[in-house]
């Protein structure tokens, strides 16, 4: 599974913001995505030919051999791998509809769900439960389908339109999504290479507590990115939105980290268990890093927008070497601590990257002032105080801490407050700001 995880992202080839980019100024729209699905079909192939050529010289085993194969096509089918189905689900991005593949989603899990815990009565063993983590997704793919002929007139065809252009727009997407996931997984296994297993699981799990959070940058950019396309030419109206955007994402990330931060050990053991106590530490270090990573997530979406793509690679070098760099250095005397560290670190370096980026493109970084700092500072201070209490009743406290002092602060401009309305089709409302 690992495998295959990491030879999909060569069937990406990078070209899902390059669809989403083109859709949304709905020129050409549905020949630029079938031509996008077209490539990476025949890419597949020789992706699959390859690994079955080199897996069958290494003398796998005919288990291996059979299961790797079924595991490939989770490639096409499953929502797991975010390829053909994340190209497929392009045009709800951009009508923000995205509702429709979320709860095909959401029913690709319960299907899974159902076969795991039918699993016993039918004595499944690793086939069983493959061609189910495979198969269950069948049925989501399909009704895609049908969602995207009913309301987008789609129809799914091979063609190559522009291939060579997209190709070569998309070669520095490649190149990044590549080195994204040697960011994501090479950590753990320099920490098992470098220090032990124990170390490696500790780790893991401190990571795990922070991935599903990567949803909502991803959920933000969705929203908004149509939104830049096509008010490309209007400086005032992108400079708005990018501002609302990176408030809201430096917000959201800030209290993550703050919350987490003074009731971690609590936390960790609650999810883990008292045996992963130890998570504790690297834990709020990761959560520190997302402050950083949730800034660059917009960034790296606005600078594909404009069609600076290329320095979406240059800054997937700089995370990578300097991560990797203080990785080495960190590991054999701080273990899972130091990668914890190096993860910061190399956040800040591409911030500072992606800043320089931004600030050399002409575009403003208006959303740090006064306001800010005196948030900061006021919840700092107020969450620290009330991380005596209970964890539910710190909770609660907590998100009141996070919300009320924006209010009085009034961090939020009107003309954001209305940008933000309008992203959620909920214009009416304005009449609240008046």
């Amino acid at each position: 599974m690992a495998v295959v995880g990491i030879l999909s992202k060569i069937i990406d080839f990078g070209l899902g913001p390059i669809v989403f980019r083109e859709s949304s100024k709905e020129v050409d729209s549905h020949k630029i995505l079938n031509s996008a699905l077209s490539i990476r079909l025949v890419l597949f192939f020789i992706v699959l030919i390859l690994f079955d050529a080199v897996i069958y010289f290494l003398k796998f085993s005919s288990t291996e051999f059979i299961l790797s194969n079924v595991l490939f096509l989770s490639v096409i089918f499953s929502t797991r791998m975010a390829n053909f189905r994340e190209l497929l689900a392009t045009p709800f991005k951009v009508h923000l509809k995205m509702h429709y593949p979320m709860t095909l989603t959401i029913l690709d899990n319960l299907l899974m769900l159902v076969s795991v815990i039918l699993m016993p009565f039918f004595n499944g063993g690793i086939y069983y439960f493959v061609f189910a983590y495979v198969f269950s997704t069948i049925p989501g793919f399909v009704i895609q389908f049908v969602f995207l002929k009913k309301k987008f007139g789609f129809k799914p065809k091979i063609v190559f339109y522009k291939s060579a252009w997209l190709l070569k727009e998309a070669l520095p997407l490649a190149g990044f999504v590549l080195l994204a996931i040697v960011y994501q997984q090479f950590d753990v296994v320099l920490l098992k290479t470098l220090r032990d297993e124990y170390s490696a699981g500790i780790y893991s799990a401190a990571s795990r507590l922070t991935m599903p959070l990567n949803i909502i940058p991803g959920v933000i950019v969705t929203t908004v990115f149509p939104f830049l396309v096509k008010n490309l030419q209007d400086r005032f109206k992108i400079d708005a939105i990018n501002a609302m955007v990176f408030k809201v994402l430096f917000i959201i990330s800030f209290a993550l980290a703050l919350i987490f931060s003074f009731k971690s050990e609590v936390i960790v053991q609650l999810v883990f268990g008292i045996k992963y106590r130890s998570a504790s530490l690297p834990s709020v270090m990761i959560f520190w890093s997302l402050v950083f990573m949730f800034f660059n997530f917009f960034t790296l979406d606005l600078l594909t927008a404009h069609s600076k793509q290329k320095l979406n690679f240059i800054y997937s070098l700089v995370l990578v070497v300097s991560n990797t760099l203080l990785n080495l250095i960190l590991i054999p005397q701080y273990s899972y601590t130091g990668v914890g560290f190096a993860k910061i670190a190399a956040g800040f370096l591409g911030f500072v990257f992606l800043t320089w980026a931004l600030l050399k493109n002409n575009f403003k970084l208006s959303f740090v002032n006064l306001k800010l700092l005196s948030w900061v500072v006021v919840t700092t201070i107020i969450i620290y105080r009330l991380s005596f209490l209970s964890l539910v009743l710190y909770l609660v406290t907590s998100c009141i801490v996070i919300i009320v002092p924006l209010i009085i602060l009034n961090y939020f401009e009107k003309e954001e407050w209305e940008v933000i309305l309008r992203l959620l089709n909920k214009e009416k409302w304005n009449k609240y700001l008046r």
